[in-house]
C-alpha cells in the first residue's frame, strides 16, 4: 500500500527545508533505502511528532552518537498523518503486511485472541476456550481480553446448563463410570447413555441461545419459574430461583460488551481524525475491520449535507466493501483497504520540498481511498488478525475513541454517532 504523502530524500543536499515542511503531528511513516542489489525493505514506524522523529533519524549524525541514523541510506520518505493510535496501528499493520509478509505478525506481536468455541460437528458438543479459529462449522464467541477471562466466563455460565465438560471423545456405554459433574447433577452424562442424542442437542441449543441472546432467554425462563413459585406460595423455591437470577446477572455484567457471536459482531469504531474538525470511522462487519473513512464537521462549507446522510453514505460504503470479500476464519478474504482525505498540509506551491499526495480521492468530498500497491501478490489476512487488533485497542487501559455495537440487522444509530463525534471534537480542543 502507499501512504498519503511521498517525497525524495537526498542526504547530499540540504534537507532542513524538507524536514521543516513535515507537520509536527502523529503519523505513520516509511523510510525507503537506496536499492543496492535489488529492492530493499523500508524502515516503518509511527510517532506522535513526525517532524521531531524524522529530524532524529535523518539529521547529520553527531560524533560518537550511538542513536539510529538513516540519513546516508534513505532515498524516499512516505508518511500519513493520523488522528488516533488505533488508526496508526491499523495503517502500520497494513504496511507491515505489504512489505514484510513473512514477519509482520512477529513485528507487530500479533497473536490470536481468546474465544469460546462451541464445536457442533462433534456428536456431543462442548463449549471451551480456544485461540484457534477455523472454518469447521463451529460457533465462536469473543474476543475476550485473555484466555483466563474466557475460561472464567465459561466455567460460570456453564453451571446453568448440563453439557459435558470432559475433553475425551465419547463412546457411550452403560459400563462407563461417569464423572464428578454427573454426581453433582451438572451433566446429562452422555458417556454412559444417561440421555438421548436429541436431549443432549436440545441442551446445546440452549447454550447457543444463551450466548447469542446475551443470556436473556435463560433470564426470562427463570423469571417465569419464580413467578409460578410465588403464586403457588412456594417462597423458599422462589427465593432460590431469585438467587439464580442474580447470579446470571452477575455473570452477564462480567462479560465485556465486545464479546459476541463472531457472525453477529457488528460495530462502528469512532476516532478523532487527523484533520481539524474531523472524525474517522471504522466499520466492523462480522469481526472484519474496514476503514477508515473521514467525516469533516466544518460548518463553513458552500453546500452543507445533513450529517445523518453523510454518515449513512460513509458507513454503507464500508459495509458494501466488507460484503465484497470478507476474510473467513481459515480461508483468507479480501485485502483490507483504508480511506482518507488527501491534503498538502499548507506547503508552498512549486517549492522543491513540496510533498506530493499519493492517495486517490473518492467521489465524496469527505472520502478518499488508500489502495494496496501490491494487492494482487498478497494473500488476504485471516479473520483473527482483525479480531486481535480490535481486542488490543478495546481492552487497552489507554483506549481512545468510542465503540458503538450494532444489532444483527446493522442499523446505524445516527443520532448517537453524531453526539459521539461532537464529544470527541470538543475533548480535543
Amino acid at each position: 500500500m502507499e501512504l498519503q504523502f511521498s517525497a525524495p530524500f537526498d542526504p547530499d543536499l540540504s534537507s532542513q527545508y524538507l524536514l521543516d515542511a513535515v507537520p509536527s503531528q502523529p503519523a505513520v511513516f516509511a523510510l525507503f533505502p537506496r536499492p543496492a542489489n535489488g529492492p530493499s525493505l523500508p524502515y516503518l514506524g509511527r510517532t506522535r511528532d513526525l517532524r521531531r522523529r524524522l529530524a532524529r533519524l535523518l539529521s547529520k549524525p553527531q560524533t560518537d552518537s550511538r542513536m539510529l541514523n538513516l540519513r546516508e541510506i534513505t532515498c524516499r520518505i512516505d508518511y500519513q498523518c493520523v488522528g488516533s493510535s488505533f488508526e496508526a496501528q491499523w495503517l502500520l499493520y497494513l504496511l507491515n503486511r505489504d512489505h514484510y509478509p513473512a514477519q509482520y505478525r512477529e513485528r507487530l506481536r500479533l497473536k490470536p485472541p481468546a474465544l469460546l468455541k462451541l464445536k457442533l460437528k462433534n456428536r456431543f458438543p462442548r463449549c471451551y476456550p480456544t485461540r484457534r479459529l477455523s472454518n469447521d462449522g463451529s460457533l465462536y464467541y469473543g474476543p475476550f481480553p485473555s484466555q483466563l477471562a474466557a475460561e472464567r466466563f465459561a466455567a460460570e455460565f456453564l453451571d446453568f446448563f448440563k453439557v459435558r465438560r470432559c475433553v475425551e471423545d465419547l463412546d457411550p456405554h452403560p459400563s462407563h463410570p461417569g464423572c464428578i459433574y454427573f454426581q453433582l447433577h451438572m451433566c446429562l452424562a452422555p458417556c454412559f447413555v444417561g440421555c438421548t442424542d436429541a436431549e443432549y442437542q436440545e441442551e446445546v441449543r440452549r447454550v447457543a441461545e444463551f450466548l447469542d441472546a446475551q443470556g436473556q432467554p435463560l433470564l426470562r425462563s427463570l423469571e417465569v419459574e419464580r413467578a409460578q413459585a410465588s403464586q403457588a406460595l412456594e417462597f423458599e423455591q422462589a427465593a432460590k430461583i431469585h438467587r439464580r437470577i442474580e447470579k446470571v446477572n452477575d455473570i452477564l455484567r462480567q462479560k465485556p460488551e465486545l464479546v459476541r457471536n463472531l457472525r453477529d459482531l457488528h460495530a462502528v469504531v469512532v476516532q478523532r481524525g487527523a484533520e481539524t474538525k474531523s472524525v474517522a470511522f471504522f466499520r466492523v462487519c462480522a469481526g472484519e475491520l474496514r476503514g477508515p473513512v473521514t467525516l469533516t464537521l466544518d460548518e463553513n462549507v458552500p453546500s452543507p449535507v445533513p450529517l445523518d446522510k453523510q454518515l449513512h453514505q460513509l458507513l454503507s460504503a464500508l459495509a458494501a466493501a466488507a460484503r465484497d470479500g470478507p476474510p473467513s476464519p481459515s480461508t483468507p478474504g479480501s485485502q483490507p483497504g483504508s480511506a482518507v482525505r488527501a491534503e498538502n498540509h499548507g506547503l508552498p506551491s512549486g517549492s522543491p520540498s513540496k510533498l506530493s499526495a499519493s492517495a486517490n480521492h473518492g467521489e465524496s468530498a469527505c472520502v478518499g481511498s488508500l489502495l494496496p500497491r501490491r494487492a494482487a501478490s498478497l494473500s488476504s489476512p485471516p479473520l483473527w488478525e482483525h479480531l486481535s487488533l480490535l481486542a488490543r485497542w478495546y481492552y487497552s487501559s489507554f483506549r481512545e475513541g468510542e465503540l458503538v455495537m450494532l444489532n444483527p440487522d446493522q442499523a446505524i444509530p445516527h443520532t448517537r454517532l453524531i453526539r459521539i463525534c461532537r464529544k470527541l471534537l470538543s475533548a480535543g480542543q
